[in-house]
Order: C-alpha cells, then sequence, then structure tokens
C-alpha cells in the first residue's frame, strides 16, 4: 500500500509527511485526528475499486462498437459475454482476485 498515494487524494488538505509505512506517517494537522490504519486500508480499497472501474470503463468503451448491430464481427457471442463479464466486474472482483476479463480474439 502506498500511503501517499491515499494521503494525497483523501487527505490533500491535511498537513502530514509520509515514510513507508504507517508507523512513519507524521500527522501535523489539528484539525482531526490522524487516520488508523485501518481507515486507511479501508480508503486504498476504495481507492482500487476506483481505479478497476475507471479501467473497465475504458475497456468497455474500446469495445463499443463490437457490440453494434451492423458490424460484422464472426465472434459477436464470445465479445457480448466479455462486455457482460465488464459490466458484472464490481460484483466479482476483489483485491485478493484482482483479474479483469480476457477479451475474445
Amino acid at each position: 500500500m502506498d500511503y501517499s498515494i491515499i494521503l494525497g487524494k483523501y487527505y490533500l488538505n491535511y498537513s502530514w509527511s509520509c515514510g513507508d509505512t504507517y508507523q512513519t506517517l507524521e500527522w501535523y494537522d489539528t484539525a482531526i485526528d490522524k487516520p488508523t490504519q485501518e481507515e486507511l486500508n479501508v480508503k486504498w480499497e476504495e481507492l482500487l475499486l476506483d481505479n478497476m472501474r475507471e479501467h473497465r470503463n475504458r475497456l468497455l468503451q474500446e469495445s463499443d462498437y463490437r457490440a453494434l448491430p451492423d458490424f460484422p464481427n464472426n465472434n459477436k457471442e464470445a465479445w457480448l459475454s466479455y462486455r457482460e463479464a465488464l459490466r458484472n466486474l464490481p460484483e466479482t472482483w476483489s483485491v485478493s482476485n484482482p483479474a479483469f476479463p480476457t477479451p475474445p480474439i
């Protein structure tokens, strides 16, 4: 986990400095308490989920034309299944299983 990425996204307006571990995170701000390691873990998973959705949306957009009714494609059913798997990805994806479906050839 990269604490500087999490802090830069979710705690940008607060005063802190960050090393490689939670123990090296120095919290200088008095407006809020230093986030706990568990809170930062939750934020990290949120960030990964957001990144997955962005990537998934890009893959869907890149394959949109293959779902058009007038697009000549001998492998249309495979592409439709691939796109369905992409749309279902938020329900099946996890940090421990970050795999994306493989597009047909």
